[in-house]
C-alpha cells in the first residue's frame, strides 16, 4: 500500500513535504469550479510525487473539468489523479458526470446526449460541429479517475473509501482517507488494517510526517522491514574523505 497525505485548502504548499518524505501523492481541494488552480499551487513546489485534484462534480460542465485537468497534466509532466466528488449527486447524474468526464479525457472525438448535458450544446451562436475534442490531450495516456461520494459506487471507477468495513476485491486500485490519531502504535494498527483490507492508496490526515514515512510506510511497503532499523538513530555523517586524505 502507498500512502499520501491529504491537505486542507489554502495549504498546498504542504505537498513540497510530501515529496520530502518520499510520500507518493498530496490531496488537494480547492474552491468548487477552481479546484485545478489548488491543483497547480501544489505541483508549483514539487516534482515527483502524485497531484491528486478533488474535483466537485455537479455544476461545471465535465468537458470544461476535463480541458482544465488536460492543462494540470501537462504541466505537472503527467502527474494528475483525480477524485471525483459525486457528492450531491443521485447515481445516474454521477454516472452520467463521470463518465463524460472520463470520455473527454481521451484523445477522441466526443458526442454526448444525456440527460444533464449534450456535447457538442450546440447553441445558437456555435458554429455547427458533429464533435469536441479537448486540446491539449494530458500528458498521461490515461488520467486515473477516482470516486468520492455516497453515489460513488454508481460510477463505474475505484471509490474512495472513508471508513474501513470488509475486505475489498473489487479492482486493483482501491483508494482510502483516513484521520490518523496521532499516537504512533494505534496509528500502526489503522494502517496496517487498511493494507490488509486490500486498499492500495491511502490518504491520512492528522499524523506527523516524520512518523509515516519513517514507521508506517515501512510497515505496508516493506512487509519485511527490521523494525530495529526503523527505530534506530540516524547515522553518523560520512566524513569528509577529501580532507582526510590531505590531513
Amino acid at each position: 500500500m502507498r500512502i499520501g497525505i491529504s491537505i486542507e485548502g489554502g495549504r498546498e504548499a504542504e505537498a513540497a513535504a510530501a515529496e520530502t518524505h518520499g510520500l507518493f501523492g498530496a490531496l488537494v481541494s480547492g474552491v468548487a469550479g477552481a479546484e485545478c488552480n489548488a491543483g497547480a499551487y501544489a505541483a508549483s513546489v514539487t516534482t515527483y510525487v502524485r497531484i491528486v485534484v478533488r474535483l466537485q462534480m455537479g455544476g461545471e460542465n465535465p468537458v470544461t473539468l476535463a480541458e482544465e485537468i488536460a492543462v494540470l497534466d501537462n504541466i505537472t509532466n503527467g502527474r494528475v489523479v483525480v477524485v471525483a466528488d459525486v457528492s450531491g449527486l443521485d447515481a445516474e447524474a454521477a454516472a452520467e458526470d463521470v463518465g463524460l468526464l472520463r470520455r473527454a479525457l481521451t484523445p477522441t472525438p466526443l458526442r454526448h446526449e444525456g440527460q444533464r448535458w449534450t456535447v457538442p450544446a450546440g447553441l445558437p451562436e456555435h458554429r455547427a460541429t458533429d464533435s469536441v475534442i479537448v486540446t491539449p490531450p494530458p500528458a498521461q495516456i490515461e488520467v486515473p479517475v477516482w470516486a468520492i461520494g455516497a453515489s460513488s459506487a454508481a460510477c463505474g471507477v475505484p471509490v474512495v473509501r472513508r471508513a474501513l468495513r470488509e475486505p475489498t476485491t473489487a479492482g486493483l486500485v482501491q483508494p482510502g482517507l483516513v484521520e490518523l490519531s496521532g499516537e504512533l502504535a494505534q496509528d500502526r494498527e489503522t494502517v496496517l488494517a487498511w493494507a490488509s483490507a486490500g486498499v492500495t492508496h491511502l490518504f491520512v490526515q492528522g499524523a506527523r510526517l516524520d512518523d509515516v514515512s519513517r514507521f508506517l510506510q515501512p510497515e505496508v511497503g516493506m512487509v519485511q522491514f527490521p523494525r530495529i532499523v526503523a527505530n534506530a538513530a540516524q547515522p553518523m555523517p560520512w566524513k569528509d574523505l577529501k580532507r582526510a586524505s590531505e590531513a
